[in-house]
């Protein structure tokens, strides 16, 4: 007994150590799954793995295939991932499944297996991919969960739970709570008879923890699937077992409904191995069967299709669109239309067939719901359509098409009008254009009357509409006309012209009656249509007037004129004839004025324009005045810059010229104008001249040369030099400003700038930086540009003078402010751009140097004052050879050789003589008073 008891305690251990691995591995794995979902794009992977379950379906229902080499759950799950066809990842016995559900992913979805979780390593699986690709796995795990085939999801505490829900323990009672379609939470009762019409999971669930050392063993469940056709509506399903039920082991047997299409039908002994249905509507029904035993237990599924009553069939009805219908050549096409055909089921197949039409017509004709019918000919057509539906049946219809043939009428041949023309004329063109046809004229021909063809004429054009005809003579010549359409149908018709000899009449001009206008009107118009007889041409001219008018068309014969003004004109038209008589009319047109008007004075507008200008140039002559403007005055405002030449006589006329160095700033010039009656008016132009904008980019270049020797081949050529001296900088391009003449020594100069291109956007570069590089470049080699250079420089002195001054342009030197100075160094190192330097440093060592020598002058003239006050004299001592020699050769004074004063100190110590050099030496003893000794070559000689 104690055998015993210990092997129970044995198993209950291994039996929760294993639960406990197992639910330690479904937690640990639930986030490798969900990781697995989103790295393999398994997007509709369930994140759990079910583990003592197996897929609900049979090997009938369902397509299970081994996987080879595969140990684990994690790679059997990314293999199925990564296999379109895989539904569910298997493990059992270390070995990996996948499964494919054949009909439905109901089949696949989990089944809870009590008699394989006692295990050492029971089934897993993990749902991958629905079958349906518009459902998830959520969809049927909610529902086969309210069918309880699936255990609730644990919990650890009540963050685990859904609203209106909380985590209880697994032994509590049965009255536990669960939620409705409300949201709220109600009363479960769960049965605890095996034999309820229900077979209640958590019941067995509580029986197999109860007997955890007891394995179930597996029952073998057989149904087969019922299909019934109404109006029958009972049908019987018959479970049978494997093994047998004997004597001393009966089955329990539980029928359970998982879904039907409606909520009409009746079930009798759901506990019986035969359940019988009744009562049953259209769609399908799914049943599960569950058996069990004292320790077996199976189950297995089933299904009953409910049919649809046979139907009777009714014959299509065929229908052609349009039925009839008319076509009209030249239009040969048509469209018969019998989509529309109806059948209580579906239309299978159509046929076309001609069964009357015109002869040689030859139709082709597809079995197809719409035909399009071409080449159709005049005639009368019928057409019959057979249409056949799923059940053989036919039926038939006819749509009938008449094609009309309409009438061609002939054309309608039209020569114009007959002519008459006067030699020397001989020359006329007939005109055919308005004969007509209904459906157009294919072909023209011109020829002369039978009784015409001895008569000279030159005829061209003859297949056009339009006949030439020259070298005719006097007479009448009668010309037919000939057209054709396209179906060979003619039509002819007769013009005469008559060939007059000439006649001297001439024609009579006629350029109607003169006319009167008053200002402001200057415009009139001009009628010579009444000029009579053949006239070829018309001329209109003016023989005077205060002014010249215009025409705007003087060979017609009514024209328009302009620009009329006070004043008398006179006005002659020439008309000739075809014979070339002329004849003319005069007629004259007063201008009067009633009242002046003063005149408008418009200056031209301001303008805008940039450096370099070399002239102004001011328009006035929009000014305007009803007769005529007598005066211009123009004049230069107080306000305006003073500098430029206005051009004589420019002043007097309407436009205004101004030369000479024009620099930037506002030009003012007011415009006065008068008209005869002395009327006047004024207006105001302003001219804005602005800097030029390349002005800190120009450089210039003074060659040795004069500007009368250079010529456009030297200057070309040295542009083109230029440029290649400064190819270091890439897309470059000199401009050429302008070519200058030096005035004082009449050198050529050269004014231009650098631009350069970089991804499209142009700009100039810097005048210094292009005057340093020439310069750089022209130090080294003075003959790169064949011709002598005088300088190069910047068209403007760029030098600020540090700030503390102002560059002058004429000298490029610094004129520098208060206490400052031009840089000695640079100036001594010939730097042509000086800078300008702090001059108080300079200041200040003058004046200390000028205080040293003043307290040194002060101290000096101290010790003099004190030395003539006390100066002792001594006795004279007799000369000896030195002295005499020395005197003999002028170094000391004949006036001094005998009063030579000695020191007041009579101490061997005392300096006789000292002897001191300096650069000032020369002087002082030239200018000072001669010293009493001799010159000797020691510093110091002592006594």
């Amino acid at each position: 007994m104690l055998n015993i008891i210990y092997l129970l305690l044995i198993l209950a251990l291994g039996a929760l150590t294993l639960g406990k691995s197992l639910d330690d591995w479904q937690t640990s794995n639930y986030d490798r799954i969900k990781k697995w979902q989103i790295q393999n794009s398994c997007l509709k992977l369930y994140p759990k793995v079910f583990t003592s379950f197996t897929p609900r379906g049979n090997l009938s229902n369902n397509v299970i295939s081994k996987q080879q080499l595969i140990f684990d759950m994690e790679n059997c799950v990314k293999t199925c991932c990564v296999d379109d066809e895989c539904n569910v990842a298997f493990m059992y016995n270390k070995t990996c499944y996948h499964v494919k559900c054949k009909y439905s992913s109901e089949m696949c979805i989990p089944l809870y297996r009590p008699d394989l979780s006692g295990l050492i390593d029971p089934p897993r699986m993990v749902l991958v991919r629905p079958m349906e690709n518009d459902r998830s796995w959520s969809d049927w795990l909610t529902y086969s969960t309210d069918d309880g085939m699936i255990p609730k999801d644990g919990c650890v505490n009540d963050d685990d739970c859904q609203n209106d829900e909380i985590c209880l323990p697994k032994d509590t009672p049965n009255d536990l709570q669960k939620l409705n379609d409300k949201g709220q939470c109600q009363s479960i009762q769960f049965p605890s008879n095996k034999k309820s019409t229900e077979l209640s999971l958590i019941n067995y669930e509580n029986n197999d923890k109860s007997s955890t050392s007891k394995q179930l063993k597996q029952l073998t469940v057989s149904v087969l699937s019922k299909e019934v056709r109404l109006p029958e509506s009972d049908v019987t399903l018959s479970a049978y077992i494997m093994p047998a039920e004997t004597p001393t082991e009966t089955y329990n047997y539980v029928w359970s409904l998982l879904s039907q299409p409606g909520n009409t039908g009746t079930m009798t002994g759901q506990n019986s191995p035969t359940v019988k249905l009744s009562n049953l509507s259209e769609g399908l029904y799914r049943f599960r069967i569950a058996v069990t035993s004292q320790d077996g237990y199976g189950e297995n599924y089933a299904n009953v299709s409910v049919l649809p009553a046979n139907r009777i069939n009714q014959p299509p009805i065929a229908i052609i669109l349009p039925a009839s219908q008319i076509v009209k050549l030249p239009n040969t096409e048509a469209v018969l239309d019998g989509s529309l055909s109806k059948d209580d089921d579906h239309v299978i197949s159509y046929h076309w067939e001609l069964t009357r039409g015109p002869i040689g017509y030859q139709a082709i004709l597809d079995d197809t719901p719409t035909i399009q019918l071409k080449n159709l000919i005049a005639g009368n057509y019928t057409f019959k359509l057979t249409v056949e539906d799923s059940n053989k049946a036919t039926n038939w219809t006819t749509a009938n098409i008449t094609v009309l043939k309409v009438p061609d009428y002939p054309p309608n041949a039209n020569a114009g009008q007959d002519i008459i023309i006067y030699l020397p004329n001989n020359k006329i063109i007939l005109n055919g254009n308005l004969s007509s046809d209904d459906r157009g004229i294919s072909s023209w021909e011109w020829t002369k009357s039978p009784s015409d063809q001895n008569k000279a004429v030159d005829m061209q054009n003859t297949r056009t509409p339009y006949l030439k005809l020259s070298n005719l003579e006097e007479g009448i010549y009668t010309f037919v006309l000939k057209v054709e359409d396209d179906s060979q149908q003619s039509s002819t018709a007769e013009v005469h012209v008559f060939v007059k000899p000439p006649t001297n009449k001439p024609p009579k001009a006629d350029a109607g009656g003169n006319l009167t206008l008053a200002l402001p009107t200057t415009t009139a118009r001009l009628d010579g249509s009444n000029s009579k007889d053949n006239i070829k041409t018309y001329n209109w001219y003016q023989i005077n007037g205060p002014s010249d008018i215009k025409f705007t068309n003087n060979n017609d014969s009514i024209t328009n004129i302009t620009n009329l003004t006070k004043g008398l004109y006179k006005i002659k038209l020439t008309v000739v004839d075809i014979n070339g008589n002329a004849d003319s009319d005069i007629i004259f047109i007063k201008v009067t004025q009633n009242k002046n008007q003063p005149p408008i004075a418009n200056a031209g507008g301001d303008q805008i324009i940039y450096a370099p200008v070399f002239a102004l140039i001011v328009n006035g002559s929009k000014s305007s005045d009803d007769l005529l403007i007598k005066e211009w005055i123009w004049t230069r405002d107080p306000e305006s810059l003073a500098i430029g030449t206005i051009i004589p006589k420019t002043n007097e006329s309407s436009v205004l010229i101004v030369t000479g160095d024009i620099v930037p700033g506002r030009y003012v010039f007011r415009l006065k104008v008068s008209d005869e009656q002395g009327d006047s008016s004024e207006d105001t132009a302003s001219i804005i001249v602005k800097s030029d904008p390349e002005l800190f980019h120009l450089a210039e270049l003074t060659l040795n040369i004069g500007a009368n020797l250079l010529t456009k081949t030297q200057q070309d050529s040295i542009i083109l030099k230029l440029q290649m001296l400064l190819h270091e900088v890439q897309n470059i391009k000199i401009i050429l400003r302008d070519l200058k003449v030096e005035p004082r020594t009449g050198k050529a100069k050269l004014i231009f700038f650098v631009q350069q291109e970089n991804n499209g956007i142009i700009k100039s570069l810097s005048g210094i930086e292009v005057v340093q590089r020439l310069k750089d470049k022209l130090l080294q080699d003075s003959e790169l540009l064949q011709l002598s250079v005088a300088s190069i420089d910047t068209a403007i002195c760029q030098n600020n003078c540090s700030g503390h001054g102002v560059c002058n342009e004429e000298t490029r030197q610094c004129l520098c402010e208060a206490f400052w100075m031009q840089n000695l160094i640079e100036q001594y190192l010939g730097n042509d751009h000086l800078d300008t330097l702090l001059s108080l440093t300079i200041c200040w060592i003058g004046l200390v140097w000028g205080i040293a020598c003043l307290c040194y002058k002060l101290c000096s003239g101290q010790k003099k004052s004190r030395s003539k006050k006390k100066t002792a004299r001594y006795s004279l001592l007799q000369p000896d050879i030195e002295e005499d020699s020395s005197a003999a050769f002028g170094l000391i004074p004949v006036s001094a050789k005998h009063k030579m004063v000695l020191s007041e100190s009579d101490t061997d110590s005392d300096v006789l003589f000292e002897h001191r050099r300096g650069k000032n030496n020369f002087l002082n003893n030239k200018n000072d008073k001669n010293r009493n000794g001799f010159l000797k070559s020691a510093s110091r000689i002592k006594t």
